[in-house]
């Protein structure tokens, strides 16, 4: 299925509107056109390689408890926090395509898998994936200091495995093709930190830019 679809699917009780960022992204999103829309292809393709996995439950439910099953009001946290659900979506399709089929798992016992941080976990290969985002709007020195944070939270999801890699995908936004990912003077420092970062910590790292997994500006691991 698109990402229409898989939305609908998700989100029953929320229905399908067409129009500006003054609503709800969900159902914005419903109806969006996948033509010339990068994003949202491959938004579908992650959630079907999902599905495929055996993973959708888990995935249906974190969707649900991180926006809730209705409408909700321009520009709240309900929507981000379905986004980075989105992410982690993108980043279990490009695990599975790249390193193996992964588990989704708590990153640290005793929380809830519906609603608390959560890391990918390839057993057949021992590695770990933590999924996070960047901010829009990070430059220069944020971006250095954004990173580091982003690394020591990734640090903390990993468990004694052998091979570990932050998926780090940039948030999504309207403007998203002025972002790092796509400006080259944005980019190049996302680049230099993750690499500076990712080599200090001995972590590798994959760089997207919105749920735009299958095609990664950068993948070291």
């Amino acid at each position: 299925m698109q990402m229409g679809p898989w939305l609908r699917h998700f989100f029953p009780a929320i229905p399908p509107e067409p129009g500006n960022d003054v609503m709800c992204w969900i159902a914005r999103m419903q109806t969006r056109p996948i033509e010339h829309n990068p994003p949202f292809y491959w938004i579908g393709r992650a959630l079907n390689i999902v599905a495929d996995a055996g993973a959708e439950e888990t995935l249906a439910a974190r969707l649900l408890a991180a926006h809730g099953n209705a409408v909700c009001e321009p520009r709240t946290p309900n929507d981000d926090r379905a986004q980075g659900v989105l992410s982690e979506a993108c980043a279990f399709a490009w695990t599975h395509t790249h390193i193996g089929t992964p588990s989704i798992e708590l990153a640290t016992p005793g929380g809830a898998l519906d609603r608390d941080p959560v890391r990918l976990h390839v057993a057949d290969v021992d590695t770990h994936v933590a999924p996070l985002r960047l901010k829009v709007g990070a430059s220069g020195g944020e971006v250095t200091d954004d990173i580091a944070q982003l690394t020591s939270t990734a640090l903390e999801r990993f468990s004694g495995t052998r091979g570990r890699v932050l998926y780090l995908d940039m948030q999504h936004a309207r403007e998203y093709p002025q972002n790092a990912g796509y400006a080259l003077d944005l980019t190049e420092p996302v680049e230099a930190a993750l690499h500076h970062h990712g080599g200090i910590a001995h972590i590798g790292h994959v760089f997207t830019r919105p749920f735009q997994w299958g095609n990664p500006v950068v993948a070291h691991y």
